[in-house]
């Protein structure tokens, strides 16, 4: 009995960091988006939150996941874990895509044209992965039960 009710008031404490943590997510990867279009058209570089984003995000889903408490939001809805995981990675494409920006704007490491070339590659290459991925582990309702 104590032992549910100390596992409900760390849920009660858990889901609103997660839907605030989840709102961020979801909205990420178009804020990274317009961050690489500002980087193109100004050449000036953006501070790079994305990584240590990702990282908060990432260990926030790893508890949601790996505590029953807080994993009971995914049967509540279902669609929240594979819409987790694709804008995570997205994000994480979109985040690489803004460092080689970056690399460009501050110090020109490499050509603008290169940099150009290696945000839209790494966009691509996580795009291909996550057809892999989703193509070898299909999503599923049952995932979660």
């Amino acid at each position: 009995m104590v032992k549910q009710i100390i596992s409900a008031v760390l849920a009660l404490f858990f889901l609103p960091i997660f839907f605030l943590i989840f709102l961020f997510l979801l909205f990420a990867p178009l804020m990274a988006f317009f961050d690489i279009k500002s980087v193109i058209e100004y050449g000036v570089p953006k501070y790079n939150i994305y990584f240590v984003a990702l990282f908060l995000i990432s260990f926030t889903l790893y508890l949601s996941v790996r505590v029953r408490s807080f994993h009971k939001i995914y049967e509540f809805i279902p669609v929240l874990w594979p819409l987790s995981t694709m804008l995570f990675i997205t994000t994480m494409g979109l985040a690489f895509g803004l460092l080689f920006m970056n690399l460009w704007a501050e110090n020109e490491v490499i050509s603008k044209g290169i940099a150009i070339f290696l945000s839209i590659f790494s966009l691509i290459l996580v795009r291909m992965f996550m057809s892999y991925w989703y193509k070898k582990y299909p999503i599923s309702v049952k995932m979660f039960k």
